[in-house]
């Protein structure tokens, strides 16, 4: 026992496995200073050889979790781990780390459920898996007590929502000029949406009308590779007769930042103006990128790299799309 006395107040210091533990008591009682060393090497003992220790707070490990969150990750990525690790507290019920289990997680995710789609449910999921995976690397438990917890199986829906050739032109016609070249560009380059929002100067080639597209630390990419969109002339001009706002971003608001904010709520209201009755949204321009280009006959190859899918398997939900273009290729057969 290591115990002494400083300043009137007791301090411990001792070993476990050859590292240093030096705690401050808060204590001026020699007894009470000795009760504390023994529950700190208790619970430090427990920790070591996998018994989790039942002092250890969730709301303790959410709040260590989301400042590393806020320093290692995009605001959009913290964000939404904020949102997830509120709802999966205010949900779960769960007081201290040993509390959650398989049996809560299959609890929350039926609670979920009545009121989510599977979708939001399946990334609460993964951002609390990933706030354990953390704490183990923290050496605060010893494994993932969840990491069994499979996420919540949805039926992959065929279905691709696009815009029709005579709703595009509609779309276009009822936008005014500032929305005008945000829906234009989604249109002619099937980008993303942090893509477009964050697309700066400096990644536009004039000369060769390209755009390059890479990943950036102020937005939350999927991983993808670098990879080039051809422009038109037509959206050439479109983009070099934007106001630059001072700012280095294509899109910019006045003061010069990224259009991050209520990019979906004005194309639906352009949409609305335009009498197009389809639940629009950013991705759909995506799609219809894509659709149009798969139904003009583009190989599936192709329309991957501009798209900037990892897997070709991604891409193949437009195949459907591509009839004549498939009976095309097996005309080549000469058997």
């Amino acid at each position: 026992m290591s115990i002494y006395k400083r300043n009137g107040t007791y301090y411990t210091d001792f070993y476990i496995d050859g590292k240093r533990f030096r705690r401050n008591t808060h204590a001026n009682n020699k007894r009470i200073a000795e009760l504390y060393e023994n529950e700190v090497r208790h619970n430090l003992l427990k920790r070591g050889i996998g018994i989790p220790d039942k002092n250890l707070k969730l709301s303790e490990l959410i709040d260590k979790y989301l400042s590393y969150s806020k320093n290692n990750n995009s605001p959009r990525t913290h964000q939404r781990d904020e949102i997830s690790l509120r709802n999966f507290k205010e949900n779960a019920k769960a007081i201290y780390l040993h509390e959650v289990t398989p049996t809560l997680m299959e609890d929350y995710k039926s609670k979920r459920l009545q009121t989510v789609a599977v979708r939001t449910v399946n990334l609460e999921l993964v951002t609390v898996k990933a706030m354990f995976n953390r704490s183990v690397e923290w050496k605060m438990i010893n494994e993932n007590p969840i990491k069994s917890v499979k996420k919540i199986k949805s039926p992959i829906s065929k279905t691709i929502h696009f815009l029709e050739k005579l709703e595009i032109e509609k779309l276009l016609e009822n936008a005014n000029s500032v929305v005008y070249p945000i829906i234009y560009t989604f249109l002619k380059t099937g980008m993303r949406r942090d893509e477009l929002v964050f697309l700066e100067w400096s990644d536009i080639d004039w000369k060769n009308k390209q755009i390059k597209i890479i990943n950036k630390e102020v937005r939350n990419p999927k991983g993808q590779k670098e990879r080039y969109i051809p422009m038109d002339d037509k959206l050439i001009n479109i983009l070099k007769s934007l106001p630059r706002n001072g700012s280095s971003f294509v899109f910019s608001t006045p003061e010069g930042k990224p259009r991050v904010n209520n990019l979906n709520r004005e194309v639906k209201k352009v949409a609305a103006k335009a009498g197009i009755k389809k639940n629009i949204n950013l991705h759909m321009l995506r799609h219809s990128f894509a659709s149009h280009l798969v139904m003009g006959g583009v190989d599936l190859s192709t329309i991957q790299r501009l798209l900037g899918h990892s897997s070709i398997t991604t891409t193949m939900i437009y195949a459907h799309l591509a009839p004549d273009h498939l009976r095309g290729a097996l005309d080549k057969l000469k058997y």
